[in-house]
């Protein structure tokens, strides 16, 4: 049986190219203005007792949910909205909706490059398209080269809310681990999350059926 990895791949990536781009510092509790960043929202909100936040992004297009998979399915056009990952590796294959996944993400000197191992479960339903992501690091051995990411949350939905509207929905709260100050790390999610995602919705918002073969 051939299983599409692609957009599982994709939707992981994601919630790890957040680590440390910057030290701008802004507001614990930021909510973008939609109006600034047009179709956007996003906020961070505060995370169990974690010193480190949660963000979340929504925004919409008038493409289809199933095209919107299928941007996401996309690997080779992954280097145009994501900027750190260095390597994916599917490490194993439960079934057609479950994966277990090695991401290396690079980070900026002084940190030592992040390894993630994510469990990755796809459920799809007839208005919503749903990815659900958490870590599964104690499945593989710790590699000294890199600091093992072991606590992460994050989920994706697709949602279909009329006949040509369509809401992405992106949740993500990581602890990146090693010494890396909460202020710094909160300061620079909201800003590095924006501009991935904005990429990203114009790829969406050009895309096409005719681009894809599956």
């Amino acid at each position: 049986m051939k299983y599409n990895l692609q957009p599982l791949i994709i939707c992981v990536a994601l919630i790890t190219t957040q680590l440390l781009v910057g030290c701008k510092i802004i507001p614990p509790e930021q909510k973008k203005d939609a109006q600034s960043t047009p179709g956007f929202e996003l906020k961070l909100r505060q995370f169990k007792d974690s010193n480190f936040k949660q963000v979340e992004a929504t925004f919409f297009t008038h493409q289809s949910k199933e095209l919107v998979f299928r941007v996401l399915s996309n690997i080779e056009q992954t280097s145009q909205w994501l900027e750190r990952v260095e390597s994916l590796e599917v490490l194993t294959v439960y079934n057609n909706q479950q994966y277990l996944l090695r991401t290396i993400i690079n980070s900026p000197w002084p940190f030592k490059n992040r390894e993630l191992i994510t469990c990755v479960n796809t459920v799809f339903e007839e208005k919503v398209t749903a990815i659900n992501i958490s870590s599964c690091g104690d499945r593989v051995p710790e590699n000294d080269q890199y600091v093992r990411l072991s606590q992460v949350e994050s989920s994706w939905r697709i949602k279909k809310i009329t006949s040509s509207l369509v809401e992405i929905n992106y949740k993500t709260w990581i602890d990146p681990s090693g010494n890396v100050p909460a202020f710094i790390f909160n300061s620079e999610l909201i800003n590095s999350t924006e501009s991935d995602l904005i990429k990203l919705q114009t790829i969406i918002d050009n895309a096409s059926m005719e681009q894809f073969a599956y």
